[in-house]
């Protein structure tokens, strides 16, 4: 099993979600930063030229939301339980997730790419931080309503790379408190297996802008 993966990018949650469940995998760097996701060939591996990309042999299986169900499935873990409706509301979450806040931040980061001109650029900067905050504090609230003493499942290592990016990206400063995201960030980080990807990943972003 093949990941395609760029550092600091949501895939980390599909890196750590595959950690969790033990499943044997390689990680197969893929710069979103100097574009080479956007050019062949991991435009073979994904038209969308985005990261993340499972080569799960059979298939490849696109957009995190996707890869994480399928991981929780392969690996008989990362759901709350096995009840419908606790999955279906994880699920609901990792779609608010995907729609709201990583659109938000694409939409900060790349302006250019939803306006015509540089003036409306600039504006759609200022309300993407905006809609940002409104995103988190959304997303803030689900995960406050779910059950802190089961293990960590799919949804927290999603919920948790979200909860570092407002830590490392300058955009993430001045942006509301949100606890229970933390939390979950922090539980990633005491657990050893985990702790190693995120740093390991941490590394290779750092070096890749410095």
């Amino acid at each position: 099993m093949r990941l395609y993966h760029s550092p600091m990018s949501i895939a980390l949650a599909c890196r750590l979600a595959l950690t969790a469940a033990d499943i044997d995998h390689e990680v197969v760097i893929v710069s979103s930063l100097s574009g080479e996701t956007k050019r062949e060939p991991f435009l073979s591996i994904n038209p969308l030229g985005e990261v993340p990309a499972l080569d799960a042999g059979d298939a490849i299986i696109t957009q995190t939301v996707a890869i994480l169900s399928f991981v929780a499935d392969l690996g008989g873990q990362g759901w709350p339980d096995s009840d419908p409706l606790a999955r279906s509301k994880e699920l609901s979450t990792m779609i608010v997730a995907a729609i709201e806040v990583q659109l938000a931040w694409k939409m900060l980061n790349r302006p250019n790419r939803y306006a015509p001109s540089d003036a409306a650029a600039a504006e759609v900067g200022a309300q993407a931080r905006v809609r940002l905050d409104d995103a988190y504090a959304e997303l803030e609230r689900r995960v406050a309503l779910r059950d802190t003493g089961k293990p960590l499942g799919v949804l927290d290592h999603y919920a948790g790379v979200l909860a570092l990016w407002k830590i490392m990206a300058p955009a993430g400063q001045g942006l509301s408190p949100t606890p229970h995201l933390d939390a979950i960030k922090d539980r990633l980080m005491d657990t050893p297996k985990l702790r190693q990807v995120i740093d390991e990943d941490i590394a290779n972003y750092t070096a890749m802008v410095g």
